[in-house]
């Protein structure tokens, strides 16, 4: 199931998913992007999937009463990543991300490639490689969840532009999300939907 909102348009009206571990809340930012927590509730870890920017992760991060432990950044573009500067100077948060952009993407603390894992509190996420839209570009799968967090790979009604790659190199890396259990929720980074 590609989570990328409830109507054509991108609306103001907030989304909140209780999942096995993580709670997901997903909000809008920027013109078109998706910006998305993902929270421990048992240990308090708290991610931001992206950060397209600073204040309406701070003002989501408030209202739910989460403090920000991270940052999976899925690619470099600066749609997902101008928030990340002020978001570590304010929290000190740990910045994961791509292997393969890391000289890309500002404030990188752990790089990450195909089958490495991440941890956010008790939850487990497996990082995914899908390049095509950028040639770095990677997901997260945290299967307990049911929950993928694909960027600019995969949107409700197509995927990414091939800004960096070509149709071979995104087919596979849509390949590899198809495989993924069906009842998977994806989550994009931007709401295309009406355009």
């Amino acid at each position: 199931m590609v989570r990328s909102g409830a109507s054509a348009e991108l609306t103001s009206k907030k989304e909140e998913t209780a999942m096995a571990k993580l709670d997901i809340y997903q909000f809008p930012t920027r013109s078109d992007n998706y910006g998305v927590l993902i929270h421990d509730p048992e240990t308090g870890a708290t991610a931001a999937i992206d950060a397209p920017e600073a204040e309406p992760i701070k003002a989501a991060l408030g209202q739910k009463g989460w403090t920000l432990t991270d940052i999976l950044v899925t690619h470099h573009h600066a749609d997902h990543t101008a928030g990340i500067d002020a978001l570590k100077k304010k929290t000190g948060c740990t910045v994961t991300g791509p292997a393969r952009e890391a000289g890309l993407i500002p404030g990188l603390d752990v790089e990450v490639k195909e089958g490495d894992t991440v941890e956010i509190g008790n939850a487990k996420g497996h990082v995914i490689e899908t390049p095509g839209h950028t040639r770095g570009h990677v997901s997260y799968f945290f299967p307990e969840e049911g929950a993928v967090f694909v960027g600019d790979t995969l949107f409700s009604v197509g995927c990414g532009k091939l800004l960096e790659g070509d149709a071979p190199t995104m087919w596979s890396s849509l390949s590899k999300l198809a495989v993924l259990p069906p009842e998977t929720e994806v989550y994009c980074g931007h709401e295309y939907t009406n355009a």
